[in-house]
């Protein structure tokens, strides 16, 4: 049987959030915790067991990081991104 294990949520990072290294070989998941397709994503994340290999980036959306374009260049709404 799986143990379950509770996972600490960060706050979301708004407009004076500083952004995580890009390139350190971390995979990180971008997600709102809002938004029904991040939460799709965020759900087969756990399911699968990656907590400890994609680490959550959430994010105001309400209020974005400057520094969101160059993750996101689109700078829609849907995010659920891996990097």
């Amino acid at each position: 049987m799986a143990t379950l294990s509770k996972e600490i949520l960060l706050p979301p990072l708004d407009a004076t959030g500083v952004q995580p290294p890009l390139f350190d070989g971390t995979t990180r998941l971008y997600t709102c915790y809002t938004c029904p397709y991040c939460q799709r994503v965020w759900i087969t994340r756990n399911y699968k067991g990656l907590q400890e290999k994609i680490k959550l980036v959430p994010l105001n959306l309400q209020n974005r990081p400057a520094w969101y374009k160059d993750v996101y260049p689109p700078n829609k709404v849907g995010i659920c991104g891996l990097l």
